[in-house]
């Protein structure tokens, strides 16, 4: 790992002693109502005035332009990372942005970058990025904070889905806690704020697998 590099999502919690960076899934639709523009923008001006470097899609519409827009326009630092066919709407004022080849490498550069996330309202593409955090948290192959912004109960068909997968043995009981979710941007800043103050965790025994 060269000297600044970030963690990668298995890694340990981030070195203190640099910036946090929040990774945010957003959805990048043009008809996005108002009320969730208004909520992604408060989310970008929340992460900036704590500080923090804003991780996200690299796009300069929809909800991922309204959040990226907030947060530089108070100072913020916000990094992007866009798939090359997405070139087209790729936001100009960002202070780093990747562009790569293929959906894979770009999950894993946000997902690298992050040392949390958060999940606003979004369509297929948010919902693999949520899936896809939650799947490796749940694995230990990280211990980051995932924090699902429920605006208005849009995320309330999902929470009862998880429900059901409990009710039927799918999905045990802590790794159905493992979305934090919260009702506002306010919110989702002040629960990433109170992980990023918790002590570390204790590590892990080494997990033992049996065969037969």
């Amino acid at each position: 790992m060269r000297s600044g590099e970030r963690d990668d999502v298995r890694g340990g919690p981030a070195d203190a002693s640099r910036t946090r960076r929040v990774t945010v899934y957003a959805g990048s639709s043009t008809r996005s109502p108002a009320d969730l523009v208004a909520l992604a923008a408060d989310l970008g001006r929340g992460i900036a005035a704590r500080g923090w470097t804003l991780v996200y899609g690299g796009a300069r519409i929809g909800l991922m332009g309204a959040l990226a827009d907030a947060a530089l326009d108070v100072g913020g630092r916000v990094e992007g990372v866009i798939l090359d066919t997405f070139a087209q709407v790729a936001h100009a004022r960002l202070h780093e942005l990747e562009t790569v080849g293929d959906m894979r490498s770009r999950k894993a550069g946000l997902a690298h970058r992050g040392d949390a996330f958060v999940v606003l309202p979004g369509g297929y593409g948010t919902l693999e990025e949520l899936s896809e955090i939650l799947v490796e948290r749940q694995l230990d192959l990280h211990r980051k904070p995932l924090v699902l912004v429920n605006h208005r109960g849009f995320w309330d068909p999902l929470l009862r889905l998880l429900d059901r997968q409990v009710e039927e043995g799918l999905l045990s009981v802590p790794n159905r806690a493992l979305p934090l979710v919260v009702a506002s941007a306010d919110d989702a800043v002040c629960a990433i704020a109170r992980d990023f103050d918790s002590p570390p965790p204790a590590p892990r025994a080494p997990r033992v697998s049996k065969i037969g």
